[in-house]
């Protein structure tokens, strides 16, 4: 008796779509103008060309940096808020109080931030130094590279807590309404200074 043996064969295209690739995604229309959009944008091209692989990669590393920004966008809703925080200064350092992420019982995780004004000093000086150069309206990307002097995507993007700390200053002085710090990732001065210690007078 002789058995055969049958092999069943699938598309390459098949294979990746199986494991995740989100059509209706690959069609929506990206905004390149933030590092997820641009990230969706690279995606949707790479669609077009067939390289099923590079999409499928890209369409995942679109999804975790798009929950990244989301995180920030709610972020920085609460402390514009300015009700669900507390601010406050000492001779050297300005203190954060907020709500954290909510505990396995869903009660508020208070969390308390120390800033050095030396470096929130540094921040201002950064700004003012871009300023006129972006027309006041200073992209987040050239900022992080000139506070901390390195590349964006490597140094301070994908560096969580520099990453953390950068967004933190400048929500700080967006408390102060010294600047504005869009959602969309640029900032621009409202009331020009040279150091903190000029608003905490």
């Amino acid at each position: 008796m002789v058995f055969e043996k049958t092999i069943y064969t699938r598309k390459p295209n098949e294979t990746i779509e199986a494991q995740g690739l989100d059509i209706k995604l690959l069609r929506k229309k990206s905004n390149a103008l933030t590092p997820s959009g641009l990230i969706l944008s690279y995606s949707q091209e790479a669609n077009k060309k067939e390289d099923k692989t590079t999409a499928l990669f890209l369409q995942e590393l679109y999804k975790k940096v798009y929950d990244l920004e989301t995180s920030e966008k709610i972020r920085i809703k609460s402390w514009r808020g300015k009700g669900g925080i507390r601010v406050w200064s000492s001779p050297d350092k300005i203190f954060v109080e907020f709500a954290g992420k909510r505990d396995k019982e869903d009660k508020p995780n208070v969390q308390v931030k120390e800033y050095l004004k030396e470096d929130i000093n540094k921040m201002i000086l950064c700004i003012n130094s871009l300023k006129e150069e972006y027309n006041n309206k200073i992209p987040s990307r050239y900022l992080g590279e000139k506070f901390y002097g390195g590349n964006w995507d490597s140094n301070v993007f994908s560096k969580r807590t520099k990453h953390q700390v950068f967004t933190h200053l400048l929500n700080i002085l967006d408390f102060y309404n010294i600047i504005r710090y869009n959602r969309a990732g640029f900032t621009s001065v409202i009331k020009p200074v040279r150091e903190i210690q000029e608003v905490l007078k």
